[in-house]
């Protein structure tokens, strides 16, 4: 094989790979999922959303750091507060199972998010010799 057909096959097969990627690009929504907000989070893990009635408990929700999940002991039992948006007095509470089952949900959003992402945009030609290798090319 001559050196002008083997950049022939590499460049058929370059964009046979990118039309195969840009077709998988776009899902039947048209686009990734959308991302769910930290409150989104808690709700599904079971916390319940808590609105202060009275200006002692507004004054305390306020001095809870956003977006930061803070652990109280009452009446013998653990309790978990976060404030997911610091200009909004409503905050969520939960108990030791619903903190846990938020922290496994934070885990694969984290994941899932992360996975979607192209972490970086590269031409190597080493990579291409790696995908014609393992398909029984050259």
């Amino acid at each position: 094989m001559s050196c002008r057909t083997v950049w022939r096959f590499y460049l058929a097969m370059a964009l046979v790979i990118g039309i195969l990627l840009a077709g998988c690009a776009t899902g039947p929504s048209g686009g990734p999922p959308a991302a769910k907000s930290q409150g989104d989070l808690l709700k599904d893990a079971g916390f319940r959303a808590h609105t202060p009635n009275s200006p002692q408990k507004l004054s305390y929700v306020k001095t809870l750091p956003a977006k930061k999940v803070v652990m109280n002991q009452h009446q013998g039992q653990v309790l978990y507060l976060v404030c997911p948006d610091p200009d909004s007095p409503q905050c969520y509470l939960g108990d030791k199972a619903a903190y846990q089952r938020y922290q496994q949900l934070a885990i694969q959003h984290s994941l899932a998010e992360d996975q979607h992402k192209v972490s970086e945009d590269r031409w190597d030609p080493e990579a291409l010799q790696m995908w014609t290798d393992a398909h029984g090319g050259g």
